[in-house]
């Protein structure tokens, strides 16, 4: 069964599954100054829409998804074009907010499986970041066997955990907590690495070393790094790898997206010369300029023209169900909740 914020499901039910997603989120913590050390203020608008893309994360207000109408219409504006489900994986560091996540649900007709997790050190409230390692399990054991904190469903999966270029002993600590509770609930983890870093198969390591499969762990954004042998390294620990498509922006002078003609050929090379990889895809919304109201490619991209564009390149109907579809579903499937529980 695949645990939702409306209850268990089916993983036949879920359909076309999105694996990294985020619908209400701030993460203005991170904001800074232009690549020509400007400010820019005010709401997100057409007219900086150029010195945004130059740098990103430059406007508070593009830092925030704080519109709960706003993600219901974007949302369902995928359903329509074939999204069955996502992973709303907004961790703390990033602002969650976990109990708006139903209504949404329902009001969109996307089914939402919410992650439960801590986000890289530096973004971390004060809070969490006294927890004891065994104080962060509990609470991870408490959001997949209870409930998230303040709702009434449990987290279908623990993440998004992320580790900078130097894993910091809070990184270190949620890893292994996280491991040793998703081991207990028989769910996964995912994890977002520092792009600038190469400690894929060491955090693989760390996750496994506490009793958790390989199959279980989802390395996300795996496109930050075009790196054939890095990757493949990853994907040869047994991991699944994720490609988030739609996002071509800069943050500084040397510091970019790929674009999305690159990831799709480092997407078709994986594939060719790892058949057997467990791969899926998303299109990582977590930015205001990245919703379709306001010229992002929205939650819709990979299925209205990522998939196209594969099948199109040779990518057979079967493959691509398997990033879609097989490949979700048995890395969000889970044992059976006990009787007992919610």
């Amino acid at each position: 069964m695949i645990e939702t914020v409306l209850g268990p499901v089916p993983a036949a039910a879920l359909g076309p599954v999105s694996t990294n997603e985020h619908l209400l989120t701030d993460s203005r913590h991170l904001l800074r100054p232009t690549r020509e050390g400007a400010t820019l203020d005010g709401p997100i608008r057409a007219e900086i829409l150029g010195d945004l893309r130059w740098s990103w994360m430059s406007l508070a207000d593009n830092l925030t998804l704080d519109d709960e109408q706003a993600a219901t219409e974007e949302l369902a504006r995928a359903h329509t074009a074939g999204l069955g489900a996502i992973v709303e994986a907004t961790s703390w560091g990033m602002g969650p907010r976990h109990a708006a996540l139903p209504a949404i649900s329902r009001r969109s007709g996307v089914h939402i499986v919410s992650a439960y997790g801590s986000y890289i050190d530096k973004t971390l409230p004060p809070w969490w970041s006294a927890l004891s390692e065994a104080q962060i399990e509990d609470r991870f054991r408490e959001a997949l066997t209870e409930a998230v904190p303040g709702t009434s469903f449990r987290a279908g999966l623990l993440g998004l955990l992320g580790t900078s270029a130097e894993i910091t002993a809070a990184e270190s600590r949620a890893l292994r907590a996280a491991a040793r509770a998703a081991v207990a609930a028989g769910c996964a983890v995912s994890i977002r690495l520092d792009g600038a870093a190469r400690r894929g198969p060491e955090v693989a390591e760390i996750l496994t070393a506490q009793g958790l499969p390989a199959r279980r762990i989802l390395f996300c954004n795996m496109d930050k790094v075009i790196d054939a042998a890095y990757v493949g390294d990853v994907a040869d620990t047994g991991a699944v790898i994720e490609f988030a498509f739609g996002s071509e922006h800069s943050f500084a002078d040397r510091a970019r997206d790929a674009t999305d003609a690159d990831r799709i050929e480092f997407l078709l090379a994986l594939l060719a010369d790892r058949p057997e990889a467990a791969v899926t895809l998303s299109c990582s919304v977590w930015t205001k300029g990245q919703l379709a109201r306001h010229g992002g490619m929205g939650y819709d991209h990979v299925l209205r023209r990522v998939v196209p564009a594969l099948r199109r390149l040779g990518v057979e109907d079967e493959r691509l169900r398997g990033l879609l579809v097989t490949a979700p579903a048995l890395l969000l499937d889970r044992p059976d909740p006990p009787t007992s529980a919610l």
